[in-house]
């Protein structure tokens, strides 16, 4: 099928706006330009509360945002990860997805703000995401959540670093992941990619393959990098044994197809799997929810999913 109208018209408008592509600005450019998603996301849903805390990581204390969908009750907790190629985002911009998600899924949402790259090459994100949520999952009850239920969570590479915590917990140990839930994630660098959404959707649809070169490249501290599991989980050799999954996918989206094989990868290693694609939609949508009816109802998705699960 095309694109949604809605679909189209947003895309309509960015041509009209001439904007360069990524691959074109330098990254200020780019982390300005991305401010301008929140005139996207509609109006901020109100929440209980929201606290700003934080956290001790690997090189220095990490922001992070807490929203709460009620008080006065123990809630589980989601640990969010932003998207924007380990690049560009922050918790400004990823405050009412935040905002929405808390709601929609009764628990407490944690956004993370972890280094960004040129200036932390990988691991650092990685490294950042794991410590958070190791030391959330530690401090549950000093949170306001109830210890039982702890889920991972991001869009694009912010799906990529979920996707690699619930690697590094398994690996390492701990902590006890309940859920990843993984919305178009980033699971394999565009050098060598076989798969055909990065020839369908190659360019024209928002985020194109020149682009996620760039945030690659920015990304990585050299391409052999872009092989080890912690980068790349598709390269993991063992899927095995890692939290249930569900994993969003969208139709025009370069990252379609190494999410869906991400997704069949996980589920030949014995891990449940949950999947949902959204035809006519691009990257990127889950940050459009103004613009984008499908936003909201991807929101609403994924929030009855987090619902279910922590209930089970």
């Amino acid at each position: 099928m095309p694109v949604l109208p809605q679909v189209q018209a947003l895309l309509d408008e960015f041509e009209k706006q001439g904007l360069p592509p990524f691959e074109e600005m330098s990254v200020t450019q780019a982390r300005e330009v991305t401010l301008g998603f929140r005139d996207l996301q509609g109006e901020p849903e109100k929440v209980a509360d929201v606290k700003d805390i934080v956290v001790p990581g690997p090189a220095g204390a990490l922001p992070v945002r807490l929203y709460y969908p009620e008080q006065g009750k123990a809630l589980p907790l989601v640990v969010y990860f932003h998207g924007g190629g380990w690049v560009i985002g922050d918790l400004e911009i990823v405050d009412r997805p935040c905002r929405a998600l808390a709601n929609a899924s009764g628990c407490i949402v944690a956004s993370v703000n972890y280094r960004m790259s040129p200036e932390t090459k990988f691991p650092g994100a990685a490294e950042d995401c794991y410590a958070t949520t190791k030391w959330l999952a530690e401090h549950a009850k000093d949170i306001g959540a109830n210890g039982r239920f702890l889920a991972v969570s991001g869009d694009s590479a912010g799906g990529n670093l979920a996707a690699v915590v619930s690697l590094m917990a398994r690996d390492r140990g701990g902590p006890a992941i309940s859920y990843q839930l993984l919305i178009y994630p980033v699971t394999a660098p565009v050098e060598g990619n076989p798969f055909a959404s990065y020839r369908d959707n190659a360019e024209g649809y928002l985020l194109t393959k020149a682009g996620m070169e760039w945030f690659w490249d920015h990304y990585l501290a050299s391409p052999a990098d872009g092989n080890n599991p912690y980068a790349s989980p598709l390269h993991a050799p063992d899927l095995s044994r890692l939290p249930p999954a569900m994993v969003i996918t969208a139709e025009f989206d370069p990252l379609r197809d190494e999410g869906q094989e991400y997704a069949k990868r996980l589920q030949q290693a014995g891990v449940k799997v949950k999947t949902s694609h959204y035809p006519g939609l691009i990257h990127g949508f889950f940050w459009m929810a103004g613009a984008l009816s499908a936003g909201k109802d991807l929101t609403a998705e994924i929030g009855k999913e987090l619902r279910q699960q922590a209930a089970a």
